[in-house]
């Protein structure tokens, strides 16, 4: 099994060829070629389905009022994995697409400290993905999902890698929502000096709230939520 990096002949395996360019798969089809190129046999590192999502509960359905503090920001789309006839690789990501206005794209990318939801919409029924939360920019913390990809396979985190390889697995766009945590940024003094401001642990706590109340109402944890511990989910 690999480990690591990945040789090109093991990445082109993960693809299927369209007019000269190598996509990567997706679907069943996707699982499958993963599972001859790394042991998948643990939950935490097989990608979720989209019947996976189907079996969560919907945002409708948690009854914590706190969810109401969430606005919604925008999609995250995935580009898969492509390879061109020059054996050139770009990496599959995930993308912020249709921001709701320029306030949301505000909190997005300068809000230090969020608490986050994220979910997936199939018909009439929007699901729940995660609870999650940074003390940096949500445009950071994407960025680390982004380090998630198929050729940092047991060197990226589990969550990272669980969350951008579940999106290239179901190709369905998941929806953001932002609880802005940044009115309590702190700035320390020592010795006449000024610190950088730093993001308060309320992120951390409604988080953990968040997580707490969900699994108190369903007894279980959210899809992508692999462990409970907010400071480690």
């Amino acid at each position: 099994m690999a480990k690591g990096s990945l040789n090109l002949e093991q990445l082109k395996s993960l693809c299927d060829y369209k007019n000269g360019i190598y996509i990567q798969k997706s679907g069943n089809e996707y699982i499958e070629s993963l599972s001859k190129v790394f042991a998948i046999n643990n939950k935490n590192d097989k990608p979720f389905s989209l019947d996976d999502i189907k079996s969560q509960p919907t945002l409708e359905e948690f009854s914590f009022s706190g969810k109401d503090d969430f606005i919604f920001i925008c999609n995250l789309s995935v580009e898969p994995m492509s390879i061109d006839k020059d054996s050139k690789r770009k990496n599959e990501r995930i993308k912020a697409i249709n921001f709701v206005g320029d306030k949301e794209k505000r909190i997005f990318e300068k809000a230090l400290g969020v608490a986050y939801i994220l979910t997936c919409k199939i018909g009439n029924r929007e699901h729940i993905i995660k609870f999650g939360q940074s003390r940096t920019i949500f445009k950071k913390r994407l960025g680390s999902y982004n380090c998630g990809v198929v050729n940092n396979w047991r060197t990226a985190s589990t969550t990272n890698i669980k969350m951008l390889q579940s999106m290239v697995t179901n190709r369905t766009d998941f929806n953001l929502y932002l609880y802005d945590c940044s009115d309590e940024v702190t700035i320390i003094e020592w010795r006449g000096e000024k610190s950088v401001p730093f993001a308060s642990p309320k992120s951390l706590a409604v988080e953990d709230i968040m997580l707490k109340k969900f699994i108190q109402q369903f007894s279980f944890k959210p899809l992508a939520n692999i462990q409970t511990d907010a400071t480690k989910a």
